[in-house]
């Protein structure tokens, strides 16, 4: 939840409540923000929308939604700015930045949600925002999955969950969500730096055997993104040893601060502007992605 506050952020003022958190107003000269942050106190559940504005009133506008766990709900960001959710929030402005559009954001998330949790709990509110937004005469431009954190977790509580059984979950929720998005919509599935998080430091043998386990686990969202049409895959960061570094992490160890949400976020915006690129190459030049099921 969202302490009762009132703050000034790059000359919007931002009034948040426990329930509720509005913001009004832009920063002047683009990458402000507008729209609501709503989060359900008590409860893990979490939604929140907003918009960056990149150039001007008469700028094109592209609508992007985050769906997944606690890494877009926000666990980790500091409750007393209210700004509500770092991750998603630097996506939209780095591509509202360097695409010179407004972008419009809504995020939906399940702290502690695998990817099953994700089909059953959030799927049916995504649903809802893209009826919303056809209603208003709006499509989705791309959809970002943040997923396998909790996926990963429970592999290593029982042998029973598997790599394979997460690409299948996985391929069945990307296909759901390209159902309901349209299937022109790109969905983005981000790698988890889970590798570098300071919790691990010293577990031995937990480390030495995390970045390969934690690869495997990423390499199946790879998998998906070669099998289905309009589905890229952000690698993690080469020679990325400076995230282990405790300045980019929140007191748990595991999830990023604010600081590392705005450097991982610009990595993932920046990996759908090298998609987005790559799409715009004649097709003969595109290696062909299996159609949609």
């Amino acid at each position: 939840t969202w302490v009762n506050d009132a703050c000034r952020h790059g000359g919007a003022v931002i009034k948040s409540a426990t329930l509720r958190s509005r913001l009004s107003g832009g920063e002047k000269g683009g990458g402000g923000d507008g729209g609501s942050v709503v989060s359900e106190s008590g409860e893990a559940a979490y939604s929140a929308h907003g918009s960056s504005r990149g150039g001007g009133a008469a700028a094109p506008r592209k609508t992007v939604l985050f769906l997944g766990d606690s890494l877009i709900t926000g666990v980790g960001c500091s409750q007393e700015s209210s700004h509500g959710p770092a991750l998603p929030r630097a996506v939209a402005e780095f591509l509202s930045r360097r695409l010179r559009v407004d972008v419009q954001w809504a995020a939906f998330g399940e702290t502690g949600g695998d990817v099953r949790t994700m089909r059953s709990k959030l799927l049916p509110t995504l649903a809802d925002e893209v009826a919303a937004l056809r209603a208003n005469g709006q499509n989705v431009d791309i959809v970002v999955v943040v997923c396998g954190l909790n996926d990963f977790k429970k592999a290593y509580r029982s042998s029973g969950n598997t790599a394979g059984g997460f690409c299948l979950e996985l391929g069945e929720l990307v296909r759901e969500v390209k159902l309901l998005a349209g299937s022109d919509c790109t969905v983005v599935l981000p790698a988890l730096p889970v590798h570098r998080a300071p919790v691990f430091d010293g577990i031995w043998p937990l480390q030495h055997f995390l970045a390969p386990l934690a690869a495997l686990w990423d390499e199946q969202k790879l998998i998906t993104a070669q099998r289905v049409r309009r589905v890229c895959f952000v690698r993690n960061a080469e020679r990325d040893e400076w995230w282990s570094a405790k300045q980019y992490w929140a007191v748990d160890g595991i999830h990023p601060n604010d600081e590392g949400y705005r450097i991982w976020g610009e990595h993932i915006a920046d990996g759908i502007l090298s998609h987005l690129r790559a799409a715009q190459k004649p097709a003969l030049l595109m290696k062909p992605a299996e159609p949609l099921a």
